[in-house]
């Protein structure tokens, strides 16, 4: 239910993302928090995702995620009251029409008809849906969120009938559920117990480190796992040294598991999975049949998906995962260092993001320190200064995107395929070679370009009349920092010294332009998403570089 606490917690975050990132409506500031806890991503990237504005068509948000195995695309409508008072009522029915006329449409709908009554970056986002449709299936959830009550039971129950048609998840975020997922509270240290199975164990010991592998029953996982004060939910805080953060929407491994774990052949469990790997600071039993394991300061490092999957088969079924059998390893160690490696080394059941396994790398560690001197906070990992102002933080991801395009000459991977970027393009822009000085060059290349960018962002979400051939810019600002790197080199400028660098900005953008021109002529069916993802995009920018210098 909502409070005032809850209140005046959102209300302070919507107040400060309203003037932080000039959002021109207390809705969009909402957008920001919710977007931000709800989807982990930085905010600088929130603002492409924002669709609000004049012809919305009730969509004032959509990430496209492409970089997962099963991609995702979320559907956002959000409602923000100025007054608590109002935070008693329930979200708003009136907008549901709006959402539900425009999933319609973009299952059912033709092209033009479509088209036509859709804002320029809503349509945007349309098309690359569609594209995304044409190579797989993604998994739809759309989300109505505001600073109040949910939905009413029938209206609830009416948007889940209509969404059920297309195979579209729902989900809604309250007053109460926005808090709960920003409010950090205190981690308490997890101090716990473990049964073994009969004498299916084995210890080993090692100068500073002891391990004990095990069988135990799954169900001894689930009590570990289980929050004391709600066994109906997870304590996620036993996961908090896991390099990779859960997955909590359902996907093939989780039904994987659970399938395993539910089957009439569940003795094999044992066999098929990797089991859990738990660090703690001492672990205690006595070597007897079937001990019972004392451990403190637990931490889950590998096997959240498992424990996960586990608890929900669990709910659904505890007779079947009663019979289910689990390999467990416990490490002993109070090295931090040693912690950190084992989370690292033994994660490979799902995919992880590469960025939260190189994050202590001597480089990233390095730069961190020179960034600081420079007066700027380096996050290795993703908001590890988030309490800093924006100005002064500098994400290791962006960094990283801007000197690949700038430097290593790859704008389609910067903008299209980041996550490659800390697995195959790793040494290539974190080596012996790369400074801070190089990166902040990169980097104030590119803010540079995204004021650009924000500006007509802001004059379409007003309704104002732009250039469409300024339109480019929103999707193509690695590329045009590409374009500045290339006339540096092509003119022999210093493309290290900014104020040298900087007035090349002109030129790349037209280059830019001008290539975005031809390549949609050659290819009108292409769109600016598409066209910017593609590699050839590049050469033609090349080419139209040199062609500048060739005719002078």
């Amino acid at each position: 239910m909502a409070n005032r606490i809850d209140w005046s917690q959102i209300e302070a975050r919507i107040t400060a993302y309203q003037d932080i990132y000039a959002c021109p409506t207390r809705s969009q500031a909402l957008a920001y928090v919710v977007i931000e806890t709800e989807l982990g991503l930085d905010t600088d990237d929130i603002i492409d995702v924002i669709t609000d504005g004049a012809d919305d068509r009730g969509i004032d948000a959509i990430f496209i995620n492409e970089d997962s195995e099963i991609a995702e695309v979320h559907i956002f409508q959000f409602k923000c009251t100025p007054q608590f008072e109002k935070t008693k009522n329930n979200f708003p029915s009136n907008e549901i029409d709006k959402v539900l006329s425009f999933i319609e449409d973009l299952m059912e709908a033709e092209r033009d008809p479509f088209r036509a009554t859709c804002n320029p970056i809503l349509w945007d986002k349309v098309e690359q849906i569609w594209g995304t449709m044409n190579d797989r299936v993604p998994s739809f959830t759309v989300h109505f969120a505001g600073n109040m009550l949910g939905l009413t039971d029938a209206h609830r129950n009416r948007v889940v009938s209509q969404l059920k048609r297309y195979g579209i998840f729902f989900k809604e975020h309250t007053l109460d559920s926005i808090a709960n997922a920003i409010i950090k509270k205190n981690v308490p240290q997890v101090d716990s117990k473990l049964k073994l199975v009969e004498k299916q164990y084995f210890e080993r010991s090692d100068h500073n480190i002891r391990g004990l592998i095990a069988t135990l029953p799954a169900t001894e996982i689930i009590d570990l796992i289980s929050d004391p004060e709600n066994p109906a939910q997870v304590r996620q805080h036993i996961f908090d040294d896991n390099v990779r953060v859960y997955l909590t929407k359902s996907n093939r491994i989780d039904s994987a598991i659970i399938e395993s774990a539910l089957s009439d052949e569940n003795y094999q469990f044992w066999y098929k999975n990797n089991g859990i790997t738990i660090t703690c600071d001492s672990f205690d039993y006595s070597p007897t049949r079937s001990p019972v394991v004392q451990l403190t300061n637990v931490q889950i490092v590998n096997g959240g998906q498992t424990s996960n999957a586990l608890f929900e088969a669990y709910k659904r079924d505890p007779k079947h995962v009663d019979d289910v059998l689990l390999l467990v390893r416990i490490y002993e160690t109070k090295h931090a260092e040693i912690s950190s490696s084992i989370a690292e080394s033994t994660n490979s059941q799902t995919p992880i993001r590469s960025r939260d396994l190189r994050s202590n790398d001597l480089i990233q560690k390095k730069l961190q320190d020179s960034f600081l001197s420079k007066g700027f906070f380096y996050e290795r990992k993703s908001k590890e200064f988030r309490e800093q102002i924006k100005d002064k933080r500098i994400d290791a991801k962006r960094a990283a995107q801007a000197y690949l395009a700038y430097h290593i000459g790859e704008p389609s991977v910067a903008y299209g395929f980041p996550a490659q970027i800390f697995g195959k393009y790793y040494d290539f822009v974190f080596n012996e070679d790369t400074t801070s000085d190089d990166m902040l060059t990169a980097l104030k290349l590119y803010w540079a370009i995204e004021k650009r960018k924000l500006s007509i962002q802001r004059a379409l979400r007003s309704g104002q009349k732009i250039d469409n051939s300024d339109y480019f810019l929103i999707y193509g600002s690695y590329h045009v920092l590409f374009a500045v790197g290339s006339l540096c080199d092509q003119q022999n400028l210093d493309k290290w010294d900014y104020e040298v660098a900087s007035t090349q900005l002109d030129d790349a953008i037209n280059v830019i332009k001008q290539t975005t021109k031809y390549l949609s002529r050659k290819n009108p069916n292409i769109t600016l998403n598409g066209l910017f993802k593609d590699s050839k995009t590049k050469s033609q920018v090349q080419q139209r570089v040199r062609k500048r210098f060739s005719q002078r």
